[in-house]
Parts: C-alpha cells; sequence; structure tokens
C-alpha cells in the first residue's frame, strides 16, 4: 500500500468508515463473486445490501434461495480471495 493509501486508511477507520466502506464493496462484489461460483445464471441473483454482517441477496425462486443459503460460504471466499484485506465480515 502507498503512504496515500495508508492515509486514507488510517483516516477512514478513525473516522468509523472502514466496515461501512467494505460494506459497499462486498455488495458491488458479489456478482463476480456468485457467477465464479454458481455459474451465469447466478446473476439473477442481486445482493442489495449488507446488514450488519450478513449481506442480503434476492432471488428469483425459492431453488435459488436454497442454493445460495446451501452453498453461501463460496462466494465468501472467492470475494475475499480478490480482497484479502477485506475488514467485511458479510457475506
Amino acid at each position: 500500500m502507498k503512504p496515500i493509501g495508508r492515509a486514507v486508511d488510517r483516516a477512514l477507520r478513525a473516522l468509523g468508515l472502514d466496515r461501512d466502506i467494505a460494506r459497499a464493496d462486498a455488495v458491488r462484489a458479489w456478482d463476480d463473486a456468485a457467477v465464479s461460483v454458481l455459474g451465469d445464471d447466478a446473476r439473477l441473483c442481486q445482493a442489495v445490501r449488507a446488514d450488519g454482517d450478513t449481506l442480503v441477496v434476492t432471488v428469483p425462486t425459492a431453488q435459488w434461495a436454497g442454493e445460495v443459503r446451501l452453498r453461501e460460504r463460496e462466494p465468501r471466499r472467492a470475494r475475499r480471495a480478490h480482497r484479502p484485506n477485506d475488514r467485511c465480515g458479510c457475506g
């Protein structure tokens, strides 16, 4: 991380915004992580917000809800593989 990046990181932590930003990043990263794990049809499932440490995802059918619930840790691992310093505990 470059010096300016470290300064911004410290400022965000001091303001208590680092977790909020990590949550927003988790919502944005859902699509790619879900597609890498569940396939192209996972685009039908949309992350809408992070509620605490939980990523809230809308799904088109009960079958998709079951699949996402069954494999919920896999997209999280895929997302974290791309962002290892992520401070958000959300999915």
